[in-house]
């Protein structure tokens, strides 16, 4: 029989994506500052994609000096201004998370248009018994 356990969340959708964030944290390795950068990233990834269906114009837009602005004057971001802002983005470059102006797939959640769940499955697979 299979043990599973489960946990039901209620959580605005901003905040999913700094959740997904902390879940996922052990493969990112970002700093709590990276991560608040990248789920604002994806946030607006996430609300454009709804309106653009040509994924380069969506790119664009999620990159757009306009969303930059959005990030800089959320009261998350604090007050880091654009500068660090550029810093945080270069380091999401190096890490190979951003990539050729698009946020990797991998750390993209697969969410549709109306999602009204997500779910985060983990299997651990015991290989040893000692």
């Amino acid at each position: 029989m299979s043990n599973v356990k489960q946990a039901d969340l209620n959580i605005k959708l901003k905040d999913l994506f700094f959740r997904w964030l902390d879940v996922t944290k052990t493969f990112h390795k970002l700093n709590n500052q990276q991560q608040q950068v990248l789920a604002l990233f994806l946030y607006y990834h996430y609300k454009y994609k709804k309106e653009t269906t040509n994924d380069k114009i969506l790119w664009k837009i999620v990159f757009d000096y306009d969303t930059k602005m959005k990030i800089i004057e959320d009261p998350i971001f604090g007050e880091k201004g654009l500068t660090g802002l550029q810093n945080i983005l270069t380091i999401l470059r190096k890490k190979n998370i951003i990539i050729d102006c698009k946020i990797s797939p991998f750390f993209i959640p697969d969410l549709t248009k109306d999602s009204k769940n997500f779910k985060v499955i983990f299997n651990f697979n015991i290989i040893d018994n000692e």
